[in-house]
């Protein structure tokens, strides 16, 4: 079982570009469009360093199309090749 991570505040400016980092590396087949996805997630506002969401707190992943435009473009983006 994966427990939920400590976002640390990053401080500075945001970043310019999306960042891509994997916390946990899985063994499973390599994220592509069009797969259906499950994402533990932590949101952290950057300006205030306080969570605004996180899929632990309801207890599952989110589950989505990856590609499909149904999340953020980061996600949609950051999630393929994982």
């Amino acid at each position: 079982s994966i427990e939920k991570p400590e976002v640390d505040f990053p401080g500075g400016e945001p970043p310019a570009e999306l960042e891509i980092k994997d916390i946990w590396e899985g063994d499973g087949p390599v994220a592509k469009a069009g797969d259906n996805v499950r994402v533990h997630y932590v949101g952290v506002s950057f300006s205030t360093g306080e969570e605004f969401d996180a899929s632990w707190n309801r207890g599952a992943p989110l589950a989505f199309p990856l590609g499909a435009g149904r999340v953020i473009a980061g996600w949609d983006q950051g999630v393929q090749g994982m």
